[in-house]
């Protein structure tokens, strides 16, 4: 699967491991797509919030997501066999909300209410539901990345990362753990861990120097909590 700029999105289309095309697949709204795990369809952005389209280029279904800004919303992985996560802004805010998306057509449903650019929190980018919560990536100031805890009402609590500078991009989740690459130096040194929000156990896989570059790429292997960042 490939894309390319066409318009105000992404024109699609499919290749050969050799580079050839084999079939193009029509326009998407953002460009991002998310495979069912058959690889037959795949979900993808539109006007109206997201899509189920075959392999073929063929539209099976849309998703529409209500009240969010057109061509904006992104599938950012599975959140269960048949529900995607769905990262979408909204017309009154520039700032991201995550709606659970039946690919049944089943009317989607808010994960994350919309905030105030007061509580620290400038948009939820995706999710992880563990035994001790749920917790939120979420944009920050000047391009970082956030942990935020949601509380069943929607409040939020920033989740600090100890020896970190406070840019925690979460590859993964594994039981009541996430696999955080962290800044850990003012320098940009990278370095990788697992830890446990709810104990703030850490188990340290790479713990870079102030004097090297660490783990700039750190790719886990698949898992339904991968995100896309």
């Amino acid at each position: 699967m490939a894309g390319r700029p066409s318009g105000s999105g992404t024109s699609l289309a499919r290749y050969s491991l050799a580079g050839g095309l084999t079939r193009s697949l029509g326009f998407s709204a953002d460009g991002q797509v998310l495979y069912l795990p058959s690889g037959i369809e795949f979900v993808t952005g539109n006007s109206s919030g997201v899509e189920l389209v075959s392999n073929s280029g063929s539209l099976v279904r849309k998703l529409p997501v209500r009240g969010t800004s057109a061509n904006s919303c992104n599938p950012v992985r599975w959140w269960n066999s048949g529900t995607v996560l769905v990262s979408c802004p909204e017309p009154s805010s520039p700032s991201a909300r995550l709606w659970l998306v039946p690919v049944s057509g089943a009317r989607p449903t808010a994960l994350t209410p919309l905030r105030r650019v007061s509580s620290g929190d400038l948009g939820d980018l995706d999710a992880w539901s563990l035994p001790s919560g749920l917790y939120l990536q979420s944009a920050g100031p000047c391009g970082v990345l956030q942990i935020f805890k949601q509380a069943r009402g929607g409040s939020i609590t920033l989740v600090k990362v100890p020896h970190t500078v406070g840019d925690n991009h979460v590859l993964t989740t594994l039981g009541s753990r996430m696999l955080i690459q962290a800044p850990t130096s003012c320098t940009g040194s990278v370095s990788l861990l697992w830890f446990d929000p709810a104990t703030h156990a850490e188990q340290w896989l790479v713990r870079a120097p102030a004097s090297a570059t660490g783990a700039a790429i750190a790719v886990p292997f698949y898992s339904r909590e991968n995100g896309n960042l």
